[in-house]
């Protein structure tokens, strides 16, 4: 820009005065004049060259800033769109494997299913109840004390049933009692849920375990089938504490050990309820 804006002034004045030293002088002195002045203006063609290369570079370099600039924004927006599509893609991955875990133990299953969804849950008694959206318009053989299970093991038990939702009394509620036996030493008890959950997370008691019993921590805890509600062979939990005898703890005729459930009581969506035998 600076180039074609004065070059044309500086070399016409250049020009000019060749021309009007050639008019009154001998070609001798012509040609010392034409040195002469180029002498004089090649300083300042040379500036004129250099401040034209300096902000022909500025330009260029403001041009690609802009662009380099532009071009990290879209590429950051490219990142959270491939991001946002990763998650919804890695949603629906989790999602089919569910859904193909809950059809597999519907077709393994020797019990009738009746498959439902968890609708609602009160964040004051998030460890007790939770509301699900079937009720005996759906089934009619669907009733009180009737077990819920996922494909990975007990989660409770039916409540109260009205036409279009029914109340699943969680395992680690307090009112939940299940009859149960552990794998391994093959001890018996009944597992009721904690209440206070003073952990900070839900537990469960196993109670009237035979005194001699020789519980280890790390046993699986299935229900016994004894209680006549719940049907034998559905996991229940992890026996995670297995307090030693002692005249402070377990003293009578029976112990007690801790267990976790081994369901992620936390985290479930879909759901079936034992309705009966296939």
């Amino acid at each position: 820009m600076t180039k074609n804006r004065y070059t044309p002034l500086i070399t016409f004045v250049i020009l000019l005065m060749l021309v009007v030293g050639g008019l009154s002088l001998n070609e001798a002195r012509r040609t010392s004049l034409r040195q002469g002045t180029l002498t004089i203006a090649s300083p300042l063609l040379r500036l004129v060259e250099k401040a034209h290369d300096f902000f022909t570079e500025v330009d260029v370099g403001l041009q690609n800033r802009q662009a380099a600039q532009q071009e990290v924004q879209r590429l950051g927006t490219e990142n959270t769109r491939l991001q946002l599509e990763n998650n919804f893609l890695r949603d629906l991955e989790k999602e089919n494997a569910r859904l193909k875990e809950m059809l597999a133990f519907k077709q393994e299953s020797p019990f009738k299913l009746l498959a439902c969804r968890v609708i609602s849950r009160d964040p004051s008694s998030w460890w007790n109840t939770i509301l699900i959206n079937r009720g005996w318009a759906d089934d009619k053989s669907l009733d009180k004390d009737l077990p819920v299970v996922s494909p990975r093991g007990l989660v409770g038990k039916t409540g109260t049933v009205s036409k279009y939702t029914t109340e699943v009394i969680l395992l680690v509620d307090e009112n939940c009692k299940v009859a149960s036996v552990t794998r391994g030493s093959n001890a018996q008890g009944i597992v009721m849920g904690e209440g206070n959950f003073d952990q900070g997370k839900p537990r469960m008691h196993m109670k009237f375990i035979d005194r001699s019993a020789n519980l280890a921590v790390g046993e699986l805890v299935f229900t016994s089938g004894l209680g006549g509600v719940f049907p034998a062979g559905l996991p229940i939990g992890v026996i995670s504490e297995a307090p030693p005898l002692s005249s402070a703890i377990n003293f009578g005729l029976y112990r007690e050990a801790i267990v976790d459930p081994i369901v992620d009581l936390a985290q479930f969506n879909e759901l079936f309820i034992i309705v009966g035998a296939k």
